[in-house]
């Protein structure tokens, strides 16, 4: 249930990335877009989030330290980014364009996870407290 959690959240990140991308790059470009290219993009994002969804598995490698497997995520989601590029021919304005959106959704994923990280270990803290009062 966890994995396809993981799979089901990393499907919906990547869909609302890349929905606001084409829609940068259709309005910076004036061009328009066939049903069919749309498809293909949404086809595509959706198995680049769920990918990198299933590479957060990653982080159940207990033996290894948090900073490798932060590491070895981003250089599998790499990957998996331009990959997922080269099909979806995402390098027409070439590949530092792409690898700058991933590090910034990158970013800010991560962002949002720590804050929820942070608000559930005060959960957890404040149960802990009620119990030793």
């Amino acid at each position: 249930m966890r994995y396809l959690r993981m799979m089901i959240i990393g499907l919906l990140i990547s869909l609302s990335s890349s929905y606001i991308l084409v829609t940068l790059s259709l309005l910076s470009s004036n061009e328009v877009a066939l049903g069919t290219e749309l498809l293909e993009q949404i086809i595509i994002a959706a198995i680049l989030g769920i990918a990198i969804g299933l590479l957060s598995i990653i982080f159940d490698i207990e033996p290894l330290p948090f900073t490798i497997q932060l590491l070895l995520h981003l250089v599998a989601v790499t990957a998996c980014v331009l990959t997922a590029g080269y099909f979806g021919h995402w390098f027409d304005s070439g590949v530092w364009y792409v690898l700058i959106a991933e590090g910034i959704i990158y970013l800010i994923v991560w962002c949002i996870l720590y804050v929820l990280q942070l608000n559930d270990i005060e959960k957890m803290n404040q149960e802990i407290q009620k119990r030793k009062d």
